[in-house]
């Protein structure tokens, strides 16, 4: 993408503003700046001016500097001041970046400094430091974590993280200014790769209006040159590496390009809202874990692409039904709406709770050092189940018994609809009861002396 050249002499008299918009007005905007990024950071010195303190302001309208080969450019109270991740708070220094390259210099931000390119107002593009601890905070982020943006104005934006990935130092599609987000780049790392996190912008709480139509599963939808219909949305809890009372809610979904031209499937405009009028921003990682995953690439006219959306949600989504919410580009001013239920598919049975474990008998053995227990597994599930040691233990006493021997070895792997035959031998407990576990079948052993 091509860059502004250098201004004149002339020129520098002439200031530029930059208008920008945030929270939910920057889907307004009409212009999206083209920035042409290389994350060029070896330690060199750039072709531009060093990172630029802005200048004292005299007042919420004061202009603010940044400095760089073109001049003193004025910033607008939209601009990022300060960037807070996981409770770590960095003053974000504004820069103009030039012919690609950053304006940064290894060892120069620390652990409490940020570089903001000027100009990235719709996808805050934002350079940290690549220090042993700003590289382990942003290699710790998970998806339920959220990213707080300040501006000059006070008013604070929240992202939520949606991915990361290394990418070359000549990568530059990750920088687009097509999409309301927020990219953050490591600067000063070796080598050609540079780690690069991405976070969905968060849309301020917002009810569904009041009259508006709501369609249902099945229903066809015209769109700003898409047709789009939901095959189901369900709820899916447990899922593994999210904490707990997080969940998915995944919407499978179609779509046709209707009009003249192709759409551009990773710039479809999805949100998810509850019964409380809470509203939900898309999830790059509940999208992929869905049946048809994450929408993407170009979608000629007549052509219909089959994708899910998913959403970070609580396990404990208010009401009977959520509105998903579906544009295919930023700006459309009537988005398609469909009413789901909240409720998702009956969840799958857990393979080993479906294994039946059964006692046939408890004995001491000859020297009395050991107790002998011996019983029977069968898996009536359909898929295999391991038993491993962490799956059996006998407790006594408030503490476990050390297992000695177990016949046949561990693990076993049952097959489905097989039957196995065991002995377990565990030291002697003390005296009283013992309860012995396998999966989730316990059993009691009185009498023990």
């Amino acid at each position: 993408m091509s860059q502004s050249p250098p201004l004149s002499g002339a020129a520098t008299q002439r200031r530029l503003i930059l208008v920008g918009v945030v929270g939910g007005l920057i889907f307004l905007a009409l212009v999206c700046v083209a920035l042409g990024i290389t994350v060029f950071t070896r330690s060199r010195s750039p072709s531009v001016a060093g990172p630029a303190t802005p200048a004292p302001t005299q007042g919420p309208s004061a202009p603010v500097l940044v400095g760089g080969s073109a001049g003193s450019i004025p910033l607008t109270l939209t601009a990022p001041s300060g960037i807070e991740i996981k409770s770590r708070k960095f003053q974000v220094i504004p820069v103009e970046v030039a012919k690609g390259a950053w304006p940064y210099q290894r060892g120069t931000l620390g652990d409490d400094k940020a570089v903001w390119v000027f100009g990235t107002l719709i996808n805050y593009v934002i350079g940290l430091e690549a220090s042993p601890g700003t590289t382990t905070l942003l290699q710790d982020l998970t998806e339920v974590d959220v990213i707080k943006l300040t501006t000059y104005s006070g008013r604070a934006v929240s992202f939520r993280y949606s991915g990361r990935q290394w990418v070359t130092v000549d990568k530059t599609d990750v920088f687009r200014q097509m999409r309301p987000g927020l990219t953050l780049v490591l600067l000063g790392e070796e080598g050609n790769d540079r780690l690069v996190v991405s976070a969905s912008y968060l849309v301020e709480g917002e009810a569904t209006p009041v009259g508006s139509v709501l369609a249902k599963v099945g229903t066809l939808v015209d769109v700003a040159g898409a047709r789009v219909s939901v095959m189901g949305g369900r709820l899916i809890r447990n899922v593994a590496g999210l904490p707990a009372g997080n969940a998915y809610y995944q919407v499978d979904f179609s779509v046709k390009a209707t009009g003249p031209g192709a759409l551009d499937a990773s710039l479809f405009q999805m949100e998810l809202g509850d019964a409380a009028g809470k509203r939900y921003a898309l999830s790059v990682p509940a999208s992929q874990a869905g049946s048809y995953g994450l929408p993407g690439g170009q979608l000629l006219p007549g052509i219909t692409l089959t994708a899910t959306a998913g959403f970070l949600v609580p396990d404990d989504l208010p009401g009977a039904n959520v509105i998903w919410i579906f544009s295919p580009r930023v700006g459309d001013a009537s988005p398609a709406r469909f009413q789901l239920a909240v409720a998702g598919p009956p969840p799958t049975p857990d393979p080993r709770s479906r294994v039946v474990v059964q006692v046939t008998g408890a004995r001491y053995s000859n020297d009395t050092a050991e107790i002998i227990i011996s019983g029977g597994a069968g898996n009536l599930s359909k898929e295999p189940v391991t038993v491993s040691l962490s799956d059996i233990s006998l407790q006594a006493g408030g503490s476990l018994v050390q297992v000695t021997v177990t016949e046949p070895a561990l693990p076993w792997v049952l097959q489905p609809g097989q039957n196995l035959a065991f002995t377990i031998r565990f030291a002697r407990p003390p005296a009283g009861t013992a309860l012995f576990r396998m999966l989730q079948s316990s059993f009691e052993l009185s009498g023990l002396q």
